[in-house]
């Protein structure tokens, strides 16, 4: 039964009230945002054995702070619904103002039936109507008595919980029924309730027929709403939120020599941000493969200083984006967001780690109890490299480092840390004077699979060797499954279906059929308490 994310909560609330005002859906929101903003963020939770990453739809805890938070945005909610007579006679209908109050309860028991199941996204039987009309008490219903019921609704677990029982209660997997399929399937792939054509499709059962389910699946699939799941599933596979700021240190004599004469700003970080989410909806929009998502080197950005660190125009949003003109540009690797640091030096650590366990799915050792959490850092007479390779090639460490970890963050050294390109590294004095400018060395020896080593000397050859093993095809589609799935996989469950995405993935075929072959297995419309 899992629980909505915070995501899936502020959209669902937004449907509600648009649901019942949607002339003033969006002034009532901005009312109640600032109750919403005090619902817990969800944390991120990192498969068993990962160091980091992590999806936040992992996280299926519920606390006292969620519990009170929602109370207080269903109240909050119903105020706004109802806090004029008027609103009151929107929500209920011409029964609600007639003057009697002998029809109130009918009134308030159709409202209930309309809304109500929407909200909790399925059609409610008569005693749950019953019960939920019976907390307004006597008639007449007034404003208050309708808000009760209102706070209510919003704080059923139907509201809070995708809850799925199976056409077949007492069976330990069940079809799902046609109302809990529309909504796994719009929480799948939307993040929010099923709209109105796929709720019909629910209503009329069309839903649970082949060519009902392709028909909805493949609207889904092309419909604007896939973005922001996209965006969710990218920043957070890709760790997008770990780049510090951009200006943090602005005010330090080394960054501000090493930015140069201008500063860049967090909307540049923001933008960083989208140029990697863009390239994966692009990807998806234009049939792209997984591979071509890898592979990409269009700019999607419309911000000048992140457009002047790829040699490009800004992007205007439509039509083809450009071309980055640079062949060490290799794709996804060389995206400035996994590759700025906030601070002057590179990080080739974390972009070795990234490369391994968030890239290639393959998990890395935990660091000794007394390793240093302060990354390495150049020094007026040595470089990133140097400095990395003196702390980390012998001892304990060295078994990791050398071997796995380091090299091919090695190979990014071709890029600053705002992701610019270069071929020296300027070394600096703690006032921010250049005390040396050394060639950069970006040959590697990369193992990607098994115990074969290739010596590798440019991101587009890391980017080549890491396609041509196919663990990045079979590394997205098991973090997808994750993400969408809110759990970790299971071999003996979902082994059969993890290996129809996977080939999918290597098989070149478009990157939006990786999403539809985890709709289109059996598993997917079933309930399972196995």
């Amino acid at each position: 039964m899992p629980r909505l994310s915070r995501t899936q909560l502020g959209n669902s609330l937004r449907f509600a009230i648009a649901r019942a005002l949607p002339r003033e859906a969006d002034a009532i929101w901005a009312k109640v945002a600032p109750t919403f903003a005090r619902y817990p963020t969800d944390q991120r939770t990192p498969a068993p054995g990962d160091l980091k990453g992590g999806y936040s739809r992992l996280d299926q805890s519920i606390q006292q702070a969620q519990i009170d938070a929602m109370y207080d945005l269903g109240q909050a909610v119903a105020q706004e619904l109802t806090g004029s007579d008027a609103r009151r006679n929107a929500l209920l209908g011409s029964c609600a103002s007639d003057g009697q109050t002998a029809n109130d309860r009918a009134c308030l028991e159709t409202f209930i039936r309309g809304w109500g199941s929407r909200v909790l996204r399925h059609p409610l039987p008569a005693a749950e109507v019953t019960a939920f009309a019976d907390i307004a008490g006597s008639t007449p219903v007034d404003r208050a008595a309708v808000a009760d019921v209102i706070t209510a609704l919003l704080n059923s677990p139907w509201f809070l919980y995708r809850v799925e029982h199976g056409t077949d209660a007492s069976q330990p997997v069940s079809p799902l029924s046609a109302f809990e399929l529309a909504s796994r399937l719009s929480y799948q792939f939307w993040q929010a309730p099923p709209d109105d054509e796929l709720w019909a499709g629910a209503v009329n059962g069309s839903l649970l027929t082949e060519a009902g389910f392709a028909a909805q699946l493949n609207r889904m699939l092309q419909g604007p709403q896939l973005r922001s799941s996209l965006d969710e599933f990218v920043s957070e596979w890709l760790r997008l939120e770990e780049l510090p700021s951009l200006v943090a240190l602005r005010n330090d004599p080394v960054y501000q020599a090493f930015v140069g004469e201008e500063m860049p700003t967090d909307a540049a970080r923001t933008a960083m941000f989208e140029d990697v989410q863009l390239s994966a909806w692009q990807t998806i929009v234009s049939g792209g493969s997984v591979s071509d998502f890898l592979h990409d080197r269009r700019s999607y950005t419309g911000d000048h200083y992140l457009a002047s660190i790829y040699g490009v125009p800004v992007w205007s949003g439509s039509g083809p984006a450009p071309v980055i003109p640079s062949q060490n540009r290799g794709g996804l690797l060389t995206r400035a967001a996994l590759l700025a640091t906030g601070t002057a030096s590179t990080r080739p650590i974390h972009k070795g780690y990234m490369v391994r366990n968030a890239l290639l799915c393959q998990q890395v050792g935990a660091p000794p109890p007394n390793t240093s959490d302060r990354p390495p850092s150049p020094t007026e007479d040595m470089t990133t490299r140097q400095a990395v390779t003196q702390l980390t090639s012998g001892g304990s460490c060295g078994g990791c480092h050398n071997q796995i970890i380091n090299p091919p963050g090695f190979v990014l050294e071709g890029f600053d840390a705002l992701g610019r390109e270069r071929s020296v590294e300027r070394l600096y004095d703690p006032r921010g004077h250049v005390t040396n400018t050394p060639p950069v060395d970006t040959v590697a020896e990369v193992r990607v699979y098994g115990s074969e080593r290739r010596l590798v000397s440019s991101v587009a050859e890391l980017t080549q060797l890491i396609d041509d093993s196919q663990l990045f095809e079979s590394c997205i589609a098991l973090q997808y499954f994750r993400f969408s799935q809110a759990r970790v996989e299971s071999t003996s469950r979902d082994g059969c279906l993890l290996s129809e995405m996977e080939a999918v993935a290597r098989s070149g075929a478009p990157m939006a059929d990786m999403l539809k072959a985890l709709a289109n297995h059996p598993t997917f419309k079933q309930r399972s308490f196995q």
